[in-house]
């Protein structure tokens, strides 16, 4: 007689495929799993690869956007001079300056037109060159904003019509009327939100200048970040671009005099 079959106990069966060994549904899941963590840090990384490309980007064309606007104010400030028909050389205070300096005129003056009459107007050599921060208040807020750094032009002895001077320096009058009477307007840099001058004459510092003559030098700070609202300009934490420009129309300095740089005591 034959007793009840008795059965091992169970196991679990896996997935064969040619007869080769398979995997259970728990190894599957095992395997999705370790590829979808593998798949979102690789995205998680490049994400964060993008971000650091992007602020390594700004960073480029800030330093690039101040080096420019700093080497241009260099050089008219190498070129200024004091104009004594207005009795003028130089003004301004901690925040905006301006100044007569030299330049060339445009180059279609210099060019010879045969059977065409001249109906531009004449330029002088001397122009008048101001630098500062625009402004603008915030339509929702009400609160004044920093657009960035500035550059104003004009003619002295005769005023200059609103063509540019090249096709990169183009004004739009219809934001300007005051381009009419000869001021040009320019952004130099909507990234530069803070902006400092100081005087060197008489072996001191000197926070604002007026009259016909020149200082010896001039002190530019320049930062990417607004000045706060309860925040000397001596107070500013933010890193900065700073340069002392000597200013040859100024006449020589005293001699044996250095030019004291910053607050620490660098000389210059």
């Amino acid at each position: 007689m034959i007793g009840p079959r008795r059965y091992g106990p169970v196991r679990a069966r896996r997935l064969t495929l040619g007869g080769s060994r398979g995997m259970t549904l728990l190894e599957v899941v095992l395997a999705v799993t370790i590829a979808s963590g593998v798949m979102i840090s690789a995205m998680v990384f490049y994400r964060q690869a993008i971000e650091i490309r992007r602020r390594l980007y700004a960073e480029v064309l800030s330093l690039e956007s101040a080096r420019l606007v700093m080497d241009r104010i260099t050089n008219e400030l190498r070129a200024a001079t004091s104009y004594k028909f207005l009795e003028m050389g130089m003004e301004g205070d901690t925040t905006e300056v301006q100044f007569v300096t030299a330049r060339v005129p445009r180059r279609r003056l210099w060019e010879l037109r045969k059977g065409e009459i001249d109906q531009s107007s004449p330029e002088h050599d001397l122009q008048i060159v101001g630098y500062r921060l625009r402004t603008a208040q915030d339509k929702q807020t009400g609160n004044e904003i920093i657009i960035g750094l500035e550059r104003t032009s004009q003619g002295i002895l005769t005023a200059r019509t609103t063509e540019a001077d090249s096709n990169d320096e183009k004004t739009d009058e219809r934001a300007h009327p005051e381009l009419r009477e000869g001021i040009e307007y320019r952004l130099m840099s909507s990234g530069l939100h803070f902006l400092r001058f100081r005087y060197w004459r008489g072996g001191i510092w000197l926070e604002s200048w007026t009259g016909g003559d020149l200082p010896h030098a001039l002190e530019i700070t320049m930062g990417t970040e607004p000045l706060g609202e309860e925040t000397t300009a001596a107070e500013y934490q933010y890193p900065v671009f700073r340069r002392v420009v000597y200013i040859p129309g100024a006449g020589p300095p005293p001699r044996g005099t250095v030019i004291q740089g910053l607050e620490d005591g660098v000389s210059r």
